[in-house]
Order: C-alpha cells, then structure tokens, then sequence
C-alpha cells in the first residue's frame, strides 16, 4: 500500500484528476489536505465524481507534524511547501503550465530552499524529489532556466486532459447554473489577475466589459465570468464585476477560491477567451475555440504587474513584458486578439465556427503537453512509484 499526503494549495485541475485517479486504486491511501474542504464540498463536481479519500481542513502544525496517525510514503504538492516533511518523498504537480514566467533560478529561490530543507537539494540528483513537468518544452525550461537536475524531472503531461476528452453530459449541471447551459453556448472568459484589468491596455473595463457581454447576449450565448481569488483585486474592481453580472442575466460570476473547482467550468463552455492564464492549456484538450487576449499594447512597453505574497497583492511596473513571459504567446492553441476589436470578430468566429480552433490545439497539445493522450495519471502513477 502506498500512503500519499496531498498538500494541495488549490484542489482542482490537475491535482484533483490526479487524485480522482489514485483514489479508483487499492493499493493507494490518500489524504487530501486543503484550506476550506466544506467549500469544495458544495461543487458540483464533488457531486459527479465523489472521493472516497477524506478531505482533512488544513491546520497550522499540519505543516510541522503533518497528519497525527497517517504516515505517508510521499507528499504531493502542487505549489506552496509546507515547513517540514512529514514524508521521505516530495512530488511537485505544478500548478499550471502556462505562458508567464521567468520562473528562473532567482524567482524559484524561495521554493528551492523550501524544498530542500524538506527532501533535500532539488537542484541535483535526488532520489527522494520528483518535479513533473507538461511535456518537453517545460523539461527543457525546468532544467535549463527553473534549475531542477534532469535526474529530478518526468515529463507525463497535464492530469487534467485525461478528464477533458472524455464526453461529458452537461444535463448534470444544468441546475447548478442561473441560465441554460444545455440548449444555449456558453462563454468562459478566464483571465488571469497579473495585468491588473482585463482590457485597461485598450481602454476602461466597465465600458468594454459591457461591449463584450453585449455581443455574447447577440449570439443567445451565456458567459461565465471566472476570476481568480476575491482577495486579489481591488474593492472597486469588485464592485465593477459584481454590478456586471446583476445587470445581466446570461452572467454568471465566479472567484477561484469560492469556486474552486474549474472542471465543470470548462467542460460546458463552448469558448474560453483569456489574456493567457494556463487555463488554456488545459481547455486545449476539448478541442474547442480559444480566444487569447495579448494582455499587454507592446511587449516593449512598462505595464503593471501584480504579484501575491504574505503581505498581500503588491502592485509592481515591470519594464518588458519579455521578463514575465517564459513562453511566447504567439505559440498558442487558438486565435490571438491584439486589439478589442479583435476580440469581437474571434468571439463572433469561435461561436459561429467550433471547429477554427481544432487544427491548432492539436499542434501545440502534440508539441508541448504529449497530446492529450488519455494516459497521464498512468505515467505519473510511474513516477510517483519511484519514490516509495
């Protein structure tokens, strides 16, 4: 039997595919420890595909002594390390591929000392560290730029897409949705929250927020509007996003950590639109249109960049957009708008045409996240096994 503690910093995507699949196996004992396990718990998700692990609510001297009468062989984790290890073994399942960066040696200093002082040196030859890594692009950057030793590293590709391919019937969420989501198309725009607004390099938010929720409404589409945690943007902004959807009724608000599972999310849209959250790489697997919003007006050009620490958001300007970006956005899945008005053609394209987007996605799924193939927990179930 093999005993695996899930340090998880956010349950969803790749983690929870993940899980889902060890928990199906016999010879795995699973204990998932999360910060709101009752939020989880209200997902739908939970509801269609239910865990026979316990979700255990994270504690402050979880991270010291770990979990009192469970002894694990690993624990995976999928980004913030907790201040002793209660295992010999680490795995880190990344959480998320993605675009931005630099995730170099400098920005990584903090995790590899973490690391470290948990299961030794992650920068050389370690039998009791793993990093799992997308595909080859992401080996080639972990070991080349991040720094991790070749020896540490596995390409297995992302969990997630093993779940994304499979049919999905979306008759069994129906209910959990303030709009039709069976008959109607459905639009999830998922931006990331580092740019600060969404559109506020061509214009003001409240005004083009309204043009793009006006052409869904054209198309009889619904939009699910999903960003990142509430505690990373401004009152105003809430105040902005929160007015939006009550004057709309085809909208539907969600924040990451009050929603935190974006499975369902991806699985009833008919198009994502994003300015390059790695939300992408994962919707990738469905085939369906992508629309990725160039988040900067140049990459030459100062912007603002928002970071999150123990001190809270901390708004930075950053002189390139070349710093943050350790893949070019121009290799992508789908359409890329460079202007608002790009942004409306693609959209009236991606709902018009499902199908512009597929040739595409398929390319950069074979290139750099081994095609969806349907056997990534397999292969991650390999690596993990080298540990114990």
């Amino acid at each position: 039997m093999t005993r695996i503690l899930v340090w998880a910093t956010t349950f969803g995507a790749d983690l929870w595919s993940l899980v889902r699949w060890l928990d199906r196996r016999d010879d795995v004992e699973l204990r998932v420890v999360l910060d709101e396990p009752d939020v989880f718990a209200r997902q739908p998700i939970a509801r269609l595909y239910p865990l026979r692990c316990p979700l255990v609510r994270r504690r402050r001297w979880h991270g010291l002594v770990g979990l009192p009468g469970f002894r694990p062989h690993i624990t995976l984790l999928d980004n913030w390390v907790p201040r002793r290890a209660s295992s010999k073994a680490g795995f880190v399942l990344w959480h998320g591929f993605g675009w931005k960066g630099p995730n170099d040696r400098e920005e990584f200093a903090t995790l590899h000392r973490q690391l470290a002082r948990c299961w030794g040196d992650p920068l050389r030859p370690n039998p009791h560290f793993r990093w799992h890594c997308f595909g080859p692009s992401d080996f080639t950057h972990r070991t080349q730029v991040s720094g991790f030793a070749a020896e540490n590293c596995r390409i297995v590709g992302a969990a997630s897409h093993d779940d994304l391919v499979q049919p999905f019937a979306r008759e069994q969420v129906a209910r959990d949705y303030p709009f039709d989501v069976v008959r109607a198309k459905t639009v999830l725009f998922a931006p990331t929250w580092h740019y600060g607004d969404v559109f506020a390099h061509w214009g003001n938010d409240r005004e083009l927020l309204d043009a793009f929720i006006a052409r869904v409404r054209k198309h009889g589409a619904n939009l699910i509007f999903r960003l990142h945690d509430r505690f990373r943007f401004p009152p105003e902004y809430i105040a902005l996003v929160e007015d939006m959807a009550r004057r709309h009724g085809h909208v539907k608000l969600e924040f990451k950590n009050e929603s935190p599972d974006n499975f369902v999310s991806m699985q009833v849209a008919d198009v994502l639109v994003t300015n390059f959250s790695s939300i992408a790489n994962l919707f990738y697997a469905t085939r369906r249109p992508t629309i990725h919003v160039y988040p900067v007006k140049s990459e030459d050009e100062a912007f603002t960049w928002r970071t999150f620490g123990s001190k809270g958001t901390t708004t930075h300007t950053v002189a390139s957009a070349k710093y943050v970006w350790k893949f070019p956005p121009e290799q992508n899945g789908g359409l890329l708008a460079r202007s608002f008005a790009d942004v409306l053609d693609q959209l009236d394209q991606a709902l018009e045409d499902p199908e512009c987007c597929r040739v595409r996605a398929d390319a950069f799924l074979r290139d750099h996240m081994l095609g969806a193939d349907g056997r990534v927990c397999e292969r991650t179930w390999t690596a993990l096994r080298e540990l114990v």
